[in-house]
């Protein structure tokens, strides 16, 4: 897939993409196309009524899903990615999708690991901050870069290993995704964001003046949860539970026994776990704890070598 059709041309998560139509927020691209995003037909029937929720896998390295008022869309050979939009889809809502679940799937049939939380620079270390929805991973990630952490990735850390093994985040595209109510707690307002189409009260924070453009070596990974105490509460994660941990913080994992990679999926995560530090920030469910959230971080990422 090529021709002057694809006259947009973008990087992000370290891929050189050319587009048929524009996407705000992404990086100029450097190289020749490796993966091109079109809107377009998707010449694949997928299962339950229209305009509801589906997926399916597509030949042998395809998957096709659907979003109800979105649209559909397919992901094949870790190359291409088509969008085709719903009549009631605000325009650039489906954008939202391309650049989560579709490179999500990409990832994954690139050999690439997407884990879902938001990566930064921390002390000299990077990190990946992750943990279940409502668990406050982008109120503490907003948090740093609002006091000049340098940022590498929001919602999809994408760890690409090195010929050693080693785990590198590939940086994304220098935007972060808030809610209303966090992005009035950490800036005050929301005057000078950017709605995101689709999302009623979700908005986008640019982070161009301290985003990381070249691939950093993973140093750890905090797994934030809440629990009913008044104490924040930071510890190392040791054993099996490593891996248990990763696991459960993998970006769109349920699609992963579907498109048949359960046996490299395992392996890569087990490698992940054991050449990173894990550990686990329990925060109290009530109150606005982020400061002693990040000095349980810097506590912890200072005992690193």
């Amino acid at each position: 897939m090529s021709g002057p059709d694809f006259r947009f041309r973008y990087k992000a998560f370290g891929l050189n993409i050319a587009s048929n139509f524009l996407i705000e927020g992404l990086l100029p691209a450097d190289g020749e196309p490796e993966v091109y995003i079109k809107e377009g037909k998707v010449p694949v029937d997928l299962p339950g009524p229209p305009n509801s929720y589906g997926y399916t896998r597509v030949g042998t390295d395809g998957f096709a899903f659907r979003v109800k008022d979105i649209g559909t869309f397919l992901v094949t050979d870790g190359t291409q990615i088509i969008a085709e939009r719903s009549e009631g889809c605000e325009p650039g809502a489906h954008v939202l999708f391309i650049l989560g679940t579709c490179i999500g799937v990409l990832l994954f049939q690139r050999g690439l690991l997407p884990v879902h939380g938001g990566a930064l620079a921390l002390e000299g270390k990077h990190i990946i901050v992750t943990g279940h929805s409502g668990a406050g991973k982008s109120t503490l990630t907003a948090a740093l870069t609002k006091r000049g952490c340098a940022f590498l990735a929001d919602d999809i850390a994408a760890l690409q290993e090195d010929e050693r093994g080693e785990p590198w985040i590939v940086p994304s595209f220098p935007r972060q995704k808030l809610w209303r109510d966090t992005a009035e707690q950490i800036y005050g307002s929301v005057d000078s964001l950017d709605r995101i189409p689709g999302i009623r009260d979700k908005y986008h924070v640019s982070m161009d003046g301290g985003f990381i453009e070249v691939p950093q070596r993973l140093d750890a990974l905090f797994e934030l949860s809440t629990h009913p105490g008044s104490e924040v509460i930071v510890s190392e994660v040791k054993g099996p539970e490593k891996l248990m941990v990763i696991l459960r913080n993998i970006y769109r994992s349920e699609f992963i026994e579907l498109m048949g990679k359960q046996g490299e999926h395992f392996m890569r995560c087990s490698a992940l776990a054991a050449a990173i530090r894990v550990f686990h920030i329990e925060r109290p469910e009530n109150g606005f704890t982020v400061d002693e959230q990040i000095k349980g971080i810097i506590h912890k990422l200072n005992g690193i070598l």
